[in-house]
């Protein structure tokens, strides 16, 4: 191949490759289960070392004995473990997926193009509390409740988040 022909390909072949890890599936770490919502930071199958689990779902209350009375909608989110219901850790890991820190939307295409995300991602705020609360992080649509979040990005950008914008030091990722 000529210097002139690999000029002229360079170009093609960046644009073939992602921008970003976004969507790749991670793991949070052996042997852990996120309950709901997860920042894992670091995880290192991630570029931007983060791995998130951003749905918030919620397991049926009362006891069960069989998987199927955790999953009355079909999906199989939930299982039944000791007589209750739980997350189940094979949707999890098929939820857990590659992000990064961002600004809008637009800072989270580009992503991986074999992630089970189907709507795509949005630059949102999930956490309130903990080491990465108030940031903006590409989440998948598809796990993301948008009014919890809208009401998390107010009380985040008023600089009023209980129990993140109140810390000392303050985080930079409020007000």
């Amino acid at each position: 191949m000529t210097k002139h022909a690999a000029l002229v390909l360079l170009p093609w072949l960046l644009a073939a490759c992602p921008n970003s890890d976004v969507g790749r599936p991670c793991n949070h770490g052996p042997g852990f289960v996120p309950q709901d919502q997860t920042i894992t930071f670091p995880a290192l199958t991630c570029d931007q070392l983060l791995c998130v689990y951003a749905e918030d779902a919620e397991a049926p209350a009362g006891a069960c004995t069989t998987h199927t009375e955790c999953n009355l909608d079909g999906e199989a989110k939930f299982r039944c473990e000791q007589g209750a219901c739980v997350l189940d850790q094979t949707y999890v890991m098929e939820r857990s997926m590659c992000s990064q820190t961002c600004e809008d939307d637009t800072d989270c295409q580009g992503g991986d193009p074999d992630s089970s995300c189907r709507s795509g991602f949005v630059c949102a705020r999930i956490q309130g509390l903990g080491d990465h609360c108030c940031e903006k992080l590409c989440v998948c649509q598809d796990d993301l409740d948008v009014a919890t979040a809208a009401q998390l990005e107010q009380e985040c950008s008023d600089d009023v988040a209980s129990g993140c914008c109140d810390r000392t030091p303050h985080p930079d990722a409020c007000g």
